[in-house]
């Protein structure tokens, strides 16, 4: 879809816009209109602007997190310019500074798949939409829903909610902290429906793409009100492992507990700040350090399942917190789960801090 770009002070802003449905099906004039709204200023005179979804070719699936890169070479230039975004949660990129004028190639890529290359041509000034597929999905493997069902006013997570898959006999309850999965889905669309005797029930339809693991959150309201609140990122199977095992750990409730929504709560910058308040925690050395039931010590630290070794000098400050999807932290040796009791590590004694990013492995 070409377009010529508008610049307009009362456009509505780029999100709101793509929120109402995929590009391809919305009016090509407020389409244009947002991202104009979106994109600021742009030099018609040599810039066009390139927008677009990556979606899984069989399942259709939006792919949040796909790396888009746009390569061009300008005449007489000795070396191809090239430029990288990468999609939002609902499969979408947005180049506002694309080169006018010239053949622009244009590739995605998530978890090492690639896409067909799409030659684009961009005239200087105008908006134009292209649409990626990526085979990421196969259908005859089985796919993976984990997910977080929360109060849509406080965030917080809700406990025993029922998680039901219309016209089969899947179901589940969320966990103490409103946390659920559902195993080994077979591939294809499904309504899910979610309960709760505090709540307005909600239902959503998901796809179910093989292979892969759906990321879900889903907000609910107090009041009988329709809510736009599902969120859907896709994930690689070894994320529904990892979150398997923190529900697994999390229901055990031998340690202090951390999700994605607590932490945005306490608006902490820094690990250190991040553990203040936890019973028995103080902070120690500036931050590098903690005081653990009158102790001064450092616990050790894993990142997504792994060891991780911290700066001398900066301790617990080297970490900050914005891509922490949930966080485990365990005071002493007893309480440390088997897959992170590392006996002949000297700092065992001081507990462990288990964190899992937003990345992943």
């Amino acid at each position: 879809m070409h377009k010529r770009l508008t610049h307009l002070a009362s456009a509505v802003p780029l999100a709101i816009a793509i929120a109402v449905a995929p590009l391809a099906a919305q009016d090509p004039d407020d389409v244009g209109r947002a991202i104009a709204a979106s994109c600021g200023l742009v030099d018609e005179s040599i810039q066009g602007v390139l927008a677009g979804t990556v979606r899984d070719a069989e399942s259709g699936v939006p792919l949040g997190g796909a790396a888009v890169v746009i390569r061009w070479q300008l005449p007489g230039a000795n070396l191809p310019g090239s430029r990288a975004v990468r999609t939002d949660g609902d499969g979408f990129f947005l180049f506002c500074d694309a080169p006018g004028g010239v053949a622009v190639y244009l590739t995605a890529e998530v978890l090492e798949e690639r896409s067909a290359p799409v030659t684009v041509g961009i005239d200087s000034g105008t908006l134009v939409v292209e649409h990626l597929q990526v085979e990421l999905s196969d259908p005859r493997s089985p796919g993976f829903v984990t997910g977080l069902v929360m109060d849509g006013t406080s965030r917080k997570g809700i406990a025993r909610a029922v998680i039901r898959i219309r016209d089969t006999d899947v179901s589940t309850l969320t966990n103490d902290r409103g946390m659920f999965t559902l195993t080994e889905m077979p591939y294809g669309v499904y309504v899910m429906e979610v309960e709760h005797l505090a709540y307005a029930d909600r239902e959503m339809p998901i796809r179910v793409a093989g292979g892969l693991t759906q990321n879900l959150q889903i907000e609910m309201s107090q009041q009988a009100m329709e809510l736009e609140g599902l969120t859907v990122s896709v994930e690689p199977r070894k994320f529904y492992n990892d979150m398997e095992g923190l529900v697994r750990r999390v229901n055990l409730g031998f340690g202090e507990f951390l999700t994605r929504n607590e932490i945005e709560i306490r608006a902490a910058s820094r690990l250190p700040e991040l553990l203040v308040g936890m019973p028995g925690v103080r902070i120690a050395e500036g931050g590098a350090s903690l005081v653990i039931r009158g102790r001064m010590c450092t616990p050790m630290v894993f990142m997504d399942g792994r060891m991780y070794k911290l700066d001398p000098d900066l301790g617990l400050n080297e970490i900050n917190t914005f891509d922490i999807e949930a966080l485990e932290f365990y005071k002493g040796t007893a309480a440390i789960p088997a897959e992170f009791n590392y006996s002949n590590n000297t700092q065992v004694s001081c507990g462990a801090i288990v964190i899992w990013t937003r990345r992943g492995r």
